[in-house]
């Protein structure tokens, strides 16, 4: 319902179909997509990495988060900071995120199946309380009054190292089998409802997407402008994905390896991307955090073909959908295989 207000979805279809009736040669039209994502491994991945993170507290009071956790740009650092700093009431440049050097992390698991901020944010969480712990003082110590106290307890204990533990632990009342492959597939789902409205050109038969609405469910929103920005880029690829990036292989072989015959949308090629958030926390997720990473490229394909098919009458799903392949579906009715 959300992203049918947000696209104004049925005022914009009427407008498309009187457009439609009226243009010689451009037709428009409007998609959607609903679906759906896990976060973390499937089924009993999650139990069998038995990740770990860690929490120092170091000599000037500030916390230092160790984990495998590789940031590519995503904002993992940023993300796992602020978890902390909240968990500590403390201000997140008071927190230091370590490299994932193998010498000195823990093995949390790979940066890979939106498991970041749902199960290693949970597990720096984990490691916060257990470091505060150690510290043979009032565990509801926070904030300033926690930097104190590290400080007085690494002072007073100069050979030792103030470490809080996590370990990832199945909740019980998550259930899988791996034999039967029955059970609690995912701890947690993230959704989504995705809108793509195109314009298709007849003569060169060309697609453009012209605006593109993608809401998401992610349990809480720990850091806007990092999210917001997973979605953007994540859409950006999705588009990609559906109407330009054809990978053409010969005997295993890629033959369009380069960037100069292969062909990725430009910001010119992309719309307007509108990025709104639904929040229903999870108990399995700092905050009630849930993944975000691999969504954003589930949506955008399905909701750009979903239009073009509206636009032109026909019913395609083939992607990428190259103006050489709407050719031949639109002249000729066949499947195209270019």
């Amino acid at each position: 319902d959300r992203a049918l207000h947000e696209a104004s979805y049925d005022r914009r279809r009427e407008e498309h179909s009187r457009f439609n009736l009226t243009h010689p040669f451009l037709r428009r039209g409007i998609g959607v997509a609903t679906f759906l994502h896990g976060s973390g491994f499937t089924g009993s991945g999650e139990t069998h990495l038995a990740s770990e993170v860690y929490a120092d507290g170091l000599p000037d009071g500030r916390v230092e988060i160790l984990t495998a956790q590789t940031d590519m740009g995503q904002g993992t650092t940023t993300i796992l900071a602020q978890i902390a700093a909240d968990r500590l009431e403390l201000p997140p440049e008071q927190i230091v995120v370590s490299q994932p050097d193998t010498s000195r992390v823990p093995n949390s698991g790979p940066t890979v199946a939106s498991r970041t901020a749902m199960v290693v944010g949970t597990l720096v969480e984990q490691a916060c309380d257990d470091m505060i712990s150690k510290l043979d003082g009032d565990s509801s110590l926070r904030g300033g009054a926690l930097q104190d106290d590290i400080r007085r307890w690494l002072a007073e204990h100069p050979l030792q190292s103030l470490r809080g533990i996590a370990k990832k632990r199945t909740p019980a009342e998550l259930q899988w089998d791996d034999r039967t492959y029955r059970g609690d597939a995912y701890a947690a789902y993230s959704w989504a409802a995705y809108v793509g409205e195109v314009e298709v050109d007849l003569r060169s038969y060309q697609v453009r997407v012209t605006d593109f609405v993608a809401v998401q469910e992610v349990g809480r929103v720990i850091n806007p402008t990092l999210a917001t920005g997973q979605v953007q880029g994540g859409v950006a690829q999705g588009i990609g994905w559906a109407l330009y990036e054809d990978v053409v292989l010969e005997e295993g072989v890629m033959k369009n390896c380069q960037m100069t015959n292969y062909v990725i949308p430009a910001s010119s090629d992309l719309p307007p991307i509108r990025v709104f958030f639904e929040e229903t926390p999870s108990p399995y997720g700092p905050r009630g955090a849930k993944g975000i990473g691999e969504m954003p490229i589930d949506g955008p394909a399905p909701a750009v073909i979903n239009a073009v098919c509206e636009a032109v009458g026909r019913s395609i799903n083939e992607i990428p959908l190259t103006p050489e392949r709407l050719m031949i579906h639109l002249e000729t009715g066949q499947h195209g295989n270019i």
